[in-house]
C-alpha cells in the first residue's frame, strides 16, 4: 500500500512538472512570438532604431540585431537607387540642355538654305555654321561615349614605362593647326626626359583636351607654357595659359561633368574635357589639380607616377 502511494505521488509529481514545463515554454513561445512580431511591426512602420531596453534575451537580441542590419541594407539600397536615379535623370537634363544650342543653329541655318533666298557668300556661311555645330554634336557623342566606357571599366588603361617627351610632343601636334590659326606659341620648358608610368593613347588624349581648352579661350597672339617637374614619387606636368583665368571659387568644380567657368560660357563647349581628364588621371593612379588668377593666367597641373 504504501509503494502504491508513493507511486501515485510520484507520477503526480511528474505530471505536475510536465503541466508546468508545458506552461513555460508556451509562455516563452508567446513572449518569442509577441517579440518577433514587435520588431517585424518595427520594421513594416520604417523604425530605423529596433534595439530596445525590452529584448534583452539573446536569440532575441540576435534576431533583432540581423532584422536591424537586414532594414539598414535595404534602407542604403533604396537610397543609393534614388541617387543614381536623380545622377541619370540630371545627367539627361544636362546633355539635352548641352545639345540644345548646336541643334537650334544647325536647324536653323538649313531652314535658311532651303528657303533659297541667300547670296553665295551667306551660303558659304551658312554651310560652314552647320558644319562647326554637327562638328560640335560630333565631339560632344565621342566623348560621352568615353566618358560613359571609362565610368563602368569597359575601358581598361595599360600604364607602361614609357618616354613622356614624346606624349607631351605628340599633344601639341595634335592641337598645333588651331593654334596656328590664331598665332598661339606653345613652349615647353627645357627638361630631361623621363620614363613614367602612363598609358600613353589616354593621356595625350588627357593633355590634348587641356591644350584644346587653352587655345579655345586664349585671345589670338597668346601664349601656351609646358613644364615638367620631377618629384620623389610622382611627376609633375603643368600646362599654362596665360588667358582669362577663373575664380578661385570655381577650381573644385571645373572636373565635374558638364559644368562650364563663368568666364568660359561665352565660348562653345560642353564641359566634358577637363572632367575625361580628371577621369583619365584617376584610372591610371595619378591627379590633376589647378591653379589660376582672374585675368593673369589658368594653369593645370597632371601628376604621373614615376617609373
Amino acid at each position: 500500500m504504501d509503494g502504491g502511494v508513493i507511486f501515485l505521488a510520484a507520477a503526480i509529481i511528474a505530471i505536475l512538472l510536465c503541466t508546468i514545463v508545458v506552461v513555460l515554454c508556451f509562455r516563452y513561445v508567446q513572449k518569442t512570438y509577441n517579440l518577433v512580431d514587435d520588431v517585424l511591426d518595427r520594421i513594416l512602420a520604417g523604425n530605423n532604431s529596433l534595439c530596445d531596453e525590452t529584448i534583452k534575451e539573446d536569440r532575441i537580441s540576435k534576431l533583432t540585431h540581423k532584422a536591424s542590419r537586414i532594414m539598414d541594407m535595404y534602407i542604403l539600397e533604396a537610397a543609393q537607387t534614388k541617387e543614381e536615379k536623380e545622377t541619370i535623370q540630371g545627367f539627361i537634363s544636362d546633355m539635352s540642355h548641352q545639345m540644345k544650342t548646336p541643334l537650334s543653329s544647325i536647324s536653323m541655318y538649313a531652314d535658311l538654305l532651303i528657303e533659297g533666298n541667300v547670296t553665295p557668300a551667306e551660303q558659304r556661311e551658312f554651310y560652314s555654321r552647320i558644319k562647326s555645330g554637327t562638328d560640335s554634336l560630333q565631339w560632344m557623342m565621342d566623348s560621352l561615349i568615353k566618358m560613359s566606357r571609362l565610368e563602368v571599366g569597359a575601358i581598361q588603361l595599360l600604364r607602361t614605362s614609357l618616354s613622356i617627351k614624346q606624349t607631351i610632343s605628340d599633344s601639341i601636334t595634335s592641337v598645333l593647326a588651331s593654334a596656328l590659326k590664331k598665332n598661339i606659341d606653345i613652349v615647353v620648358a627645357e627638361f630631361e626626359d623621363i620614363p613614367l608610368l602612363h598609358d600613353k593613347r589616354w593621356t595625350q588624349e588627357a593633355m590634348v583636351n587641356i591644350l584644346e581648352n587653352a587655345v579655345k579661350y586664349l585671345d589670338n597672339y597668346g601664349k601656351i607654357e609646358i613644364a615638367v617637374e620631377p618629384l620623389p614619387m610622382y611627376t609633375k606636368i603643368t600646362i599654362t595659359d596665360c588667358g582669362m583665368g577663373i575664380d578661385k571659387n570655381e577650381w573644385h568644380l571645373i572636373f565635374k561633368r558638364f559644368y562650364r567657368g563663368n568666364n568660359s560660357k561665352s565660348a562653345g563647349g560642353a564641359g566634358l574635357g577637363l572632367y575625361l581628364v580628371s577621369l583619365i588621371m584617376e584610372k591610371q593612379g595619378g591627379y590633376v589639380i589647378v591653379d589660376s588668377v582672374i585675368g593673369e593666367y589658368f594653369s593645370i597641373s597632371l601628376f604621373l607616377q614615376n617609373n
